[in-house]
Parts: structure tokens; C-alpha cells; sequence
């Protein structure tokens, strides 16, 4: 028997400003269709960093989660979770949609570190190429 899909919005954040609109987006289609936010940041694990600079980067990533955490439930989101993860931004992304059966993936156009030369950031363009569900990109 097939198991009945929940509805549910992905949005992923990296603090930047597009991220910052693309979570405001998602906040507003949660509360418009009532159904479940799940916030999602990705540290970006790389060979060359240290340690400590890892478990600093995850720090900030927990924070940044419980921030956002705070501004969903001061817009009467009552049904939102946040996912940590470390990993490729995008395979983790889609990992993440895939696993949680996510209806929408919300993400900005670009992310933190894309340049203003950019039409869109390589995350959000492996993200509308490769995933299952509806992606909504926000500029």
C-alpha cells in the first residue's frame, strides 16, 4: 500500500539576503496552506578545514537554525522543524526533499558566497535540474 504524502515546505538557509526572502516566501505559503515548515541548513564540509573550524561552522549552522526557528513561531508557525546538516549543499538538499517527501523546496536564487554576475548560484541550479518536487526560487 502506498503511504499517504503530508505536505510539507523545504526551505533552505544560509543567512544570506536571498535566503532571507526565500524563507519569508516559505513562511507565507506555510501559513496560506497551513501545512508544515521544515528549515534546512547545510554546513559545507571540505577536505582542507580543520577540526575546529568544522565544529565552529556546525555552531553557527545549530544558531542560525534556532534564530530562524524563532522568527517562524513569532509568525504563528506552530508546525516547524529544523534538519542540520553537513555534507554537499545540494545532494544534502535533495537528499533531505527526498526523504521527507517535501511538496515545495524554497531556496534563494543565490546563495552566501555567489557573485552579483551570477543569474543563479550552482546549488540552486543542481536543485531545479534534480529534484522530485516543486522548487520555487526567490530573488
Amino acid at each position: 500500500m502506498k503511504r499517504k504524502r503530508i505536505p510539507s515546505i523545504l526551505v533552505a538557509i544560509d543567512g544570506s539576503d536571498y535566503s532571507d526572502k526565500a524563507f519569508e516566501y516559505a513562511c507565507e505559503l506555510s501559513i496560506m496552506k497551513n501545512i508544515p515548515l521544515i528549515i534546512i541548513n547545510v554546513v559545507e564540509e571540505y577536505a582542507t578545514i580543520g577540526r575546529s573550524i568544522l565544529r565552529e561552522l556546525k555552531k553557527s549552522s545549530k544558531q542560525l537554525l534556532h534564530e530562524y526557528k524563532g522568527r517562524s513561531e513569532s509568525l504563528d508557525i506552530r508546525t516547524a522543524r529544523t534538519i542540520h546538516s553537513v555534507g554537499n549543499a545540494a545532494e544534502e538538499i535533495l537528499k533531505i526533499a527526498n526523504g521527507k517527501d517535501a511538496t515545495t523546496l524554497v531556496i534563494g536564487s543565490k546563495g552566501k558566497y555567489g557573485t552579483s554576475k551570477d543569474m543563479l548560484g550552482g546549488t540552486s541550479y543542481k536543485l531545479i535540474h534534480y529534484s522530485r518536487c516543486t522548487v520555487t526560487v526567490v530573488k
